[in-house]
């Protein structure tokens, strides 16, 4: 299951081995161990992976899982600390706005 979540999750985000080993710290030779069900990643490993692709770590070994599960929470705790003015909440509001926009302009084609 590994091996294939991985390998999916990482042609789906247009990476090569070496640029996933770049963003998370892992050697892209690994990586290419993990995807082929050579070798298992630790717990610390996983962690770095799921980091660098933006998804619950769960993602990797449990059946069930999505890849978005539990990560919204994540990025909200990361809102609270960033946003410290209403100036800043606005910002945020309007790149939301943009992303919108850019989703229904998007779905119209």
């Amino acid at each position: 299951m590994l091996k294939d979540r991985l390998r999916k999750l990482r042609l789906e985000n247009n990476l090569t081995q070496v640029t996933l080993g770049k963003i998370s710290g892992v050697s892209n030779v690994q990586i290419g161990r993990y995807e082929k069900g050579l070798s298992k990643p630790t717990a610390k490993t996983l962690a770095k992976l799921a980091r660098a692709l933006d998804i619950d770590p769960g993602y990797f070994t449990d059946r069930d899982k999505f890849p978005g599960d539990n990560c919204l929470e994540g990025h909200i705790e990361q809102l609270k600390l960033v946003i410290k003015t209403k100036e800043d909440l606005k910002l945020i509001m309007a790149l939301i706005d943009v992303l919108k926009q850019k989703n229904v302009a998007k779905s119209a084609h």
